[in-house]
């Protein structure tokens, strides 16, 4: 399916619905580096990642998650810890529910690392796992000269 357009304004209402859910208990609390953090993403308007890349998912198959989602999530990362792999982010996601709202996700609904880097394939534009030609051209051989003897 073709993935469904989410403003920016409902992303902003469900980090404020889930923030009031998950934060005001008093278990969970929020420090000065989690403000300007969610400062940044809270500005931060990335609802045209799914009419640019709406082309690139199919019509048929399961409904795919919002690729504005996405790439939120992935500049979380490099804003928290530059150095995770994707595998070690997906779970930092399990294990931090901040991070998972932020990324625009349900605690406990997070995407795979296969999810990723499927998004990233779309991201770059390669349709396809493999970017080589099929078709291979022949190298023509250099002929060794022979040396005469002196």
């Amino acid at each position: 399916m073709k993935p469904a357009l989410i403003p920016h304004i409902s992303y902003q209402n469900f980090v404020l619905d889930q923030l009031n859910t998950h934060y005001s208990g008093g278990i969970l609390t929020l420090v000065q580096k989690d403000w300007t953090i969610i400062s940044k993403l809270w500005i931060t308007d990335l609802s045209f990642t799914t009419t640019w890349l709406h082309d690139s998912y199919s019509v048929k198959g399961p409904e795919p998650r919002d690729p504005a989602s996405m790439l939120r999530s992935y500049l979380l990362c490099l804003l928290t810890s530059p150095t995770l792999s994707i595998t070690e982010w997906v779970n930092q996601l399990h294990r931090v529910p901040l991070y998972t709202i932020l990324s625009g996700f349900e605690p406990g609904d997070v995407p795979g690392v296969g999810t990723f880097y499927d998004f990233f394939r779309r991201l770059s534009g390669f349709e396809k796992a493999n970017v080589k030609p099929f078709i291979k051209l022949k190298r023509k051989k250099k002929k060794k000269k022979k040396t005469e003897k002196g």
